[in-house]
């Protein structure tokens, strides 16, 4: 008897009727096996519960979340377990997240499947040792099942994906990123990189030679019509083949069609700390330009030249974009019970057997007369030893010679048992502080086709904190382009033919840092509670100041109280530093003149400095 036990609100999300769960539930596991060549004999249980958020639920977060566990025996009759996430969204409950789920399902379902392709297909020539496996570089859950459904005006995205979760990774800690973390992301999202550069390589070549050979099978009696029998390159095959790339307004329309709104938000809170009034200058001079930072007034039908580093990129990233994985197994030896010897042994004869059993000395003795044809002749005198003296006593005949190469070797025996190693596992929960080996990346939301230095812009101001732009942002633009080159050149790209050198590097990526300040606070007003926000303008008791209208949520929605992150001192601080490091930034002579960029720190230090001077001319 199969075990099936569905939640109730994973019923009424899905608008199941009775029985109809256990229906969906077995499509699902053999939707999933006929994909993977494999074949179920018996489906055993399945479950399926809410899920805990391990993040707060955002504006682009899905309506529901549910985890799904199954056991079904394979054709061997071994169970075989299976723990999947489903993400359901609806568009009567969040329009924005059902349409940015609808996008990941494309993303996940069609273009991580061709990356991996690509990886494969660059991987094949190299020889065993040189190949690179696809799961090193594209760290993304592996896609199960979507589905699409329509009822009247009302559609429900469902997607299902692999649980991270109970693979040992992890969320970090709320809040932005510290060093470890934040270098463990940018490699995380240099690979991703590198994979799409080399699919867009490929790509491109196959464009290529499918123009020459249409444009060789030309004969002079075909009409040639504007807008037929074209093939289309570049980025116009790429659009054609994933036309969801071209689509970075629409995922971001949330963002772009209340950034007034966010942008007012955020001034209002400089406001209310008036030691940092110097700070609304600068940002209202930046404001003027932010159609053209985030690139609004571009025209579609313009065909931009492409660059070397554009590709498929990422588009939005945050904190709570990847999962953290911090320790290997270190039980592995403990799961195996039983090791047995090699077939080598076992084919070893019973002639070699049986020349090596060992010999009493009674049977030696008695067996002296009996001449062995097999044995050596022996010799007719015996052996004289020259360095040994007339008097000294014969050496005694040593009865067993030993063979020193394999002295600490232990006899193997048939069969034998060998006990595994008795590693202790640790106990107690992870240390948030702990360095972590790998990160997933789990948010495909805003996956799009731009300049890849645009996604490392945009991290630097939705995940990392002051410390790291001051600090440590050159240390981290250096880690992102040698992870690329690194990865580039395992898959056999020539990273020469780009013709860019560090300084051209560090360019592009200064290019979007207004950009990607932009959109951390976007991103950062998107996630902040008006009456929070309202209740800080009245708590600083500046007169004359009115409450500000934000974007309002449905009644309908469940994860209301969930949906905000709380504007905590540390919050407001971290908020608050976006503006100073960026002033800093703006008010400098390399952003003045186009000069490379160098950590924020030396920005604000010759702030300080020509503060310092003003202040000195004041006092004369």
């Amino acid at each position: 008897m199969v075990y099936v036990y569905v939640c109730k609100r994973f019923k009424v999300t899905m608008e199941m009727v009775s029985g109809k769960d256990s229906e969906w539930i077995l499509n699902l596991v053999k939707f999933y096996l006929k994909h993977r060549r494999k074949e179920m004999q018996k489906l055993e249980r399945a479950e399926v519960n809410p899920k805990r958020r391990v993040n707060t639920c955002s504006y682009d977060s899905s309506s529901d979340v549910f985890k799904i566990n199954l056991v079904y025996k394979d054709q061997k009759g071994v169970d075989q377990e299976l723990k999947w996430i489903i993400k359901v969204t609806r568009s009567d409950v969040n329009e924005t997240a059902n349409v940015l789920l609808r996008h990941e399902k494309q993303v996940f379902g069609r273009l991580v499947a061709d990356l991996i392709n690509s990886i494969k297909q660059k991987s094949a020539s190299f020889t065993d040792g040189a190949r690179v496996n696809f799961r090193d570089l594209i760290l993304v859950p592996e896609y199960i099942y979507d589905e699409t459904t329509h009822a009247a005006d009302v559609t429900r995205n469902v997607l299902v994906l692999d649980n991270l979760e109970e693979r040992q990774y992890f969320s970090s800690t709320p809040g932005p990123l510290n060093l470890s973390h934040f270098k463990c992301a940018v490699k995380t999202i240099a690979k991703f990189h590198a994979a799409g550069l080399c699919h867009k390589q490929l790509l491109w070549n196959s464009f290529a030679q499918q123009s020459t050979q249409a444009q060789a099978s030309k004969s002079f009696e075909d009409v040639e019509v504007e807008g037929e029998n074209k093939v289309p390159v570049g980025k116009e095959g790429l659009f054609a083949r994933f036309p969801f790339l071209s689509e970075r307004i629409l995922t971001m329309n949330h963002l772009i069609s209340n950034r007034q709104t966010f942008l007012t938000m955020y001034e209002e809170l400089l406001k209310s700390f008036p030691q940092e009034s110097y700070l609304i200058d600068i940002f209202q001079y930046i404001r003027m330009s932010t159609d053209d930072i985030l690139g609004l007034n571009e025209k579609e039908d313009e065909i931009s030249v492409d660059h070397p580093l554009d590709s498929i990129a990422v588009g939005v990233l945050e904190a709570r974009s990847f999962l953290f994985f911090y320790e290997e197994d270190e039980d592995k030896e403990n799961k195996t019970t039983k090791v047995q010897r090699s077939h080598s042994d076992r084919a070893s004869s019973r002639k070699v057997y049986e020349s090596q059993k060992s010999v009493n000395k009674s049977d030696t003795l008695n067996n002296n007369n009996v001449i062995n044809k097999d044995m050596p002749a022996k010799a007719k005198c015996p052996k004289i030893d020259s360095n040994a003296k007339s008097d000294s006593k014969p050496a005694s005949i040593k009865a067993k010679v030993q063979n020193k190469f394999f002295q600490h070797v232990k006899k193997a025996q048939d069969d034998a048992v060998v006990p595994p190693l008795q590693l202790k596992k640790k106990d107690g929960p992870r240390d948030p502080n702990s360095k972590p080996l790998r990160a997933a990346l789990v948010n495909a939301k805003y996956v799009t086709y731009t300049r890849i230095t645009n996604d490392l812009a945009v991290l630097f101001f939705t995940s990392g904190d002051s410390l790291l732009r001051r600090f440590y942002m050159i240390k981290m633009v250096e880690c992102f382009a040698e992870t690329i080159g690194i990865t580039l050149s395992n898959l056999g790209i020539d990273t020469d033919k780009f013709k860019l050198n560090w300084t051209k590097f560090v360019k592009e990526f200064q290019t979007h840092i207004l950009y990607g300040f932009l959109v951390g606070v976007l991103v950062a007003m998107a996630n902040t509670d008006v009456s929070e926000l309202n209740e800080l303008i009245k708590q600083s008791g500046q007169v004359g100041r009115e409450p500000v209208n934000g974007p309002t949520l449905r009644s309908e929605d469940s994860e209301t109280s969930n949906r905000f992150v709380k504007l905590t001192s540390e919050r407001t601080t971290f908020l608050l530093d976006l503006m100073r490091d960026i002033a800093s930034y703006v008010e400098s002579k390399d952003f003045e003149l186009g000069l490379p960029v160098t950590n924020f720190a030396r920005y604000h230090e010759l702030w300080s400095m020509q503060d310092g001077a003003e202040d000195e001319e004041e006092d004369d």
